[in-house]
Order: structure tokens, then C-alpha cells, then sequence
């Protein structure tokens, strides 16, 4: 009885990320290019900054997430000693063109927070997964309630907190991946690898 409980257990944890996509992209993969407008509307071109400097991607789910928001303070903090070792940040986001605005100003960010139009690099980063009572069985209500608020109307996607280094020749040399939205890549510990 108790193996047949902890199978249980197991199976429903398991459903719970199904759609989440765990065969993400890894160290030494090439990083998909990145065409995009940020909150200030420079064009981000990732192969054109690639020439000059790394790129530190991260995606967050919304300026509504407490995480994503302790997250983006300390990357804040860290920005300068992030451009001083050749880094260019570029944060990703489902929110509205509006939103990253409004979370650049919230947060005073020197950074580029792109709105992922359409998912698209999301989808290519092989990070977004679809907000449903599967697999968001915590907080359903409330996260269904902010995207349907911040995002682009019917685009109920979020990105798993993920974040990568991607080195000039456009190969991903550190990757941070867990669905546990909690969960954030060290800072740094990224500052220290470069």
C-alpha cells in the first residue's frame, strides 16, 4: 500500500510539469537569435551584440511576481559589474509593451526588457509553457488572473524563470533551468564564472 501511495505521489508531481518543457536547451548549445524591440524601443539584434560582447538572457514571468521582481532588483544592483566584464543583459517577458515599461521605471533598469511578442523567443528558448490548472496547481487562480492582467489578451504563457550565458560565438556556456518558479539563478556566482 504505501509503494502504491509514493507511485501516486510520484505520478501527480509528475503531471503537474507536464507541460514544461525539460528537454531544454544546454551548455554548449547554440543560442537561438534574438530580434526584438526593448521598453525603450532600441532594436535588440543578438547576433549584432554578439560580435561585441557576451549576453546574459533572463526570463521572467511579470513585474506582478515577487520573485521576479527580488530577481531583477539584485540584477539591477549587479549591473555594472555585469557591462564591466563585457556582459549585455537582455530580459524577456511576456508582459505588454506597457508593462516592461512599467517595470523598467519601477526599477530604474539600465537593462533591455524585451516583450516576447507572440512567444516567440520564449518557444525558441524552449522555456514557455502554458498557464493551466496542470501545471500551475498552486496559485492557479491568482496567476491566471495576473497574466490575463499584464500580458497580451488570450496569451495565457509564461516562461519558466530560466537564465543563459551565451559567449560571442553564440554557444550557451551557463545555463540556470528549474521550474520551480522560487527558485533563481545566483547572480553571483555568474559574476565569479566570468
Amino acid at each position: 500500500m504505501k509503494r502504491i501511495m509514493i507511485s501516486l505521489v510520484f505520478l501527480i508531481g509528475m503531471q503537474g510539469s507536464a507541460q514544461i518543457n525539460m528537454d531544454h536547451l544546454k551548455v554548449g548549445d547554440p543560442a537561438p537569435s534574438i530580434h526584438a524591440f526593448d521598453q525603450e524601443g532600441r532594436r535588440i539584434n543578438s547576433d549584432e551584440i554578439l560580435s561585441d560582447h557576451r549576453i546574459l538572457l533572463i526570463f521572467y514571468r511579470g513585474n506582478w511576481c515577487p520573485h521576479c521582481k527580488k530577481h531583477l532588483s539584485a540584477l539591477q544592483d549587479r549591473l555594472d559589474q555585469f557591462k564591466d566584464k563585457g556582459v549585455f543583459v537582455v530580459v524577456v517577458s511576456p508582459e505588454t509593451l506597457e508593462r516592461t515599461k512599467e517595470t523598467a521605471q519601477k526599477f530604474q533598469t539600465d537593462f533591455s526588457i524585451v516583450h516576447d511578442a507572440q512567444n516567440t523567443i520564449m518557444e525558441s528558448y524552449k522555456v514557455a509553457f502554458e498557464v493551466n490548472n496542470k501545471n500551475v496547481t498552486k496559485y492557479y487562480k491568482f496567476v491566471n488572473q495576473r497574466i490575463a492582467e499584464y500580458n497580451e489578451e488570450n496569451n495565457n504563457v509564461l516562461p519558466v524563470p530560466a537564465t543563459y550565458l551565451i559567449e560571442k560565438d553564440g554557444k550557451i556556456s551557463f545555463v540556470h533551468y528549474d521550474p520551480d518558479y522560487k527558485r533563481r539563478s545566483d547572480l553571483d556566482e555568474i559574476l565569479k564564472m566570468l
